[in-house]
């Protein structure tokens, strides 16, 4: 599977950068991780963006994580940073899995060691939804939607709650370049049901990161970045406390003064 693909940042160190979704795509990275201290490459997964739709109805993580290791092998880096975010945290988890030689450190932000949490998430939403915002998400979570177009206007109204700050012309700026795919979020959430890294994560003994935003709703810290840390032998924990979902945008310098020591470290 050839993925669709871009570059971005400005260091040498290899890095690539999953996006979550699932059924967005690599674009809401940009321009937040532009001056990013590393080479990043930037995919849009299998079935998202203009990457193709080819197998999306049977693929797994262990499948998206087969389209990275194919990029990288054509890329030609004997090792790189995978970092993740969100639905893209579990690909990086999946991937170094199966690929650690590959993997020359991990950073996971806004993820957790499984998605095993839901009555969580149901009670955040009903806190902070409103009626409108609910009834988008039960209809995403119960079936497939109708088209690309709903997912679209059903995402830009539920992207205020990911945010601990909302901007709008954030959510512009996103929306502007995002090509949306409704199928995708639809088998996202059925990869999500199946996946857990609980019972090998010990075993990942690269160096991790493991991020989260003090306020994001669909990966609180204690679920989450804490559990990821906990599991994962060599990781590091930071909470932005200013943050929900996206801490590489709300606190986009600390972000990257963050992912530059990392890095640097390494």
């Amino acid at each position: 599977m050839k993925l669709f693909g871009t570059t971005a940042g400005i260091g040498t160190a290899p890095l690539v950068a999953l996006h979550g979704g699932f059924g967005l795509d690599h674009s809401y990275f940009l321009p937040w991780l532009a001056q990013a201290p590393a080479r990043i490459a930037l995919p849009d997964l299998r079935g998202c963006g203009r990457s193709p739709q080819e197998g999306i109805e049977e693929a797994s993580l262990e499948t998206l994580a087969q389209d990275v290791e194919e990029m990288r092998e054509l890329l030609g880096h004997r090792s790189w940073v995978v970092l993740g975010h969100s639905f893209g945290s579990y690909v990086a988890l999946q991937y170094a899995h199966m690929y650690p030689q590959h993997t020359r450190a991990l950073v996971l932000i806004s993820g957790a060691p499984a998605f095993d949490y839901p009555d969580l998430i149901a009670a955040n939403l009903s806190r902070l939804a409103t009626p409108e915002q609910a009834a988008v998400m039960a209809k995403a979570s119960a079936a497939p939607l109708e088209s690309d177009e709903e997912m679209r206007r059903g995402w830009n109204l539920l992207l205020p709650l990911y945010f601990h700050r909302f901007d709008p012309r954030v959510a512009e700026q996103m929306d502007s370049a995002m090509r949306y795919s409704a199928t995708a979020l639809f088998h996202g959430l059925r990869m999500l049901s199946q996946f857990s890294s609980l019972p090998w994560i010990s075993e990942l003994h690269m160096p991790a990161l493991a991020v989260a935003g003090r306020y994001d709703w669909m990966a609180p810290p204690a679920q989450g970045a804490q559990r990821l840390a906990r599991g994962l032998p060599q990781a590091r924990l930071h909470i932005f406390e200013e943050s929900g979902h996206f801490p590489f945008i709300e606190e986009n310098s600390a972000f990257l003064q963050l992912l530059g020591d990392f890095i640097h470290a390494l």
